[in-house]
């Protein structure tokens, strides 16, 4: 089946129907009702399983999933550079002052224009999984990178460790076809994304665009010891 065949699946369009009924009663109770939240999330990782169970990897796939994980890695290795270099900036000014600076990178806000099916159920689900409505998946509060990646001074991690928890290369390809994705060099948020988050592998194949929050944080007493 074609990904737009899956997507119209009567399981899918119910659950997806479900999810998004669901949170217009959450939203009307002003995100107050634990119990509706608590069933947003439960449905969201249904979905998730029905989703990737239809999943079968193939040259194409291949090739989107590739495409995700090279913009994934260009985005982070930029967000990188762009935490050290702000870190670098306060710590000018900061004199000897602990600081610290953070930065997350999520997946675009906006639905990809690329994925198959851009109907107003799947964006309002995008909206529900990224964090643009509330917190319904907790594993992604900061982010592909679990806490987010940070810099405090002294010795720097490599591009490697931040990459795939490791000073090699490595290739997190789990669950997935290891012949197909043998080469693939998968990186960890890929990893983290796919397996314990409620992104289906759907939600991530057409995804090339990011929103990066870089801050800085310095602290100080005022008395002397």
């Amino acid at each position: 089946m074609t990904a737009q065949e899956i997507f119209r699946l009567p399981a899918i369009d119910f659950i997806e129907a479900e999810i998004c009924d669901l949170y217009w009663q959450y939203e009307q109770h002003c995100y107050y009702n634990k119990a509706e939240k608590e069933a947003i999330k439960q449905l969201l990782a249904v979905r998730k399983r029905l989703l990737d169970k239809e999943f079968v990897m193939d040259d194409h796939y291949k090739q989107l999933l590739n495409d995700f994980n090279k913009a994934m890695t260009e985005q982070l290795l930029q967000m990188r550079l762009a935490v050290i270099s702000a870190y670098n900036a306060v710590k000018q000014t900061a004199a000897d002052h602990d600081v610290i600076a953070i930065g997350k990178c999520f997946m675009a806000y906006q639905f990809s224009p690329l994925h198959p099916k851009l109907s107003e159920y799947e964006k309002e689900i995008w909206n529900i999984l990224c964090g643009v409505y509330d917190d319904f998946v907790p594993l992604y509060q900061d982010g592909v990178i679990n806490g987010g990646w940070t810099y405090s001074g002294g010795k720097l991690e490599s591009e490697n460790n931040m990459l795939y928890l490791s000073e090699k290369t490595d290739n997190w390809n789990e669950g997935l076809s290891p012949e197909l994705t043998s080469d693939m060099h998968l990186i960890y948020p890929f990893h983290n994304l796919y397996e314990h988050t409620c992104f289906s592998i759907f939600d991530l194949l057409w995804v090339r665009d990011f929103n990066v929050e870089i801050s800085v944080e310095y602290d100080y007493a005022t008395y002397k010891e």
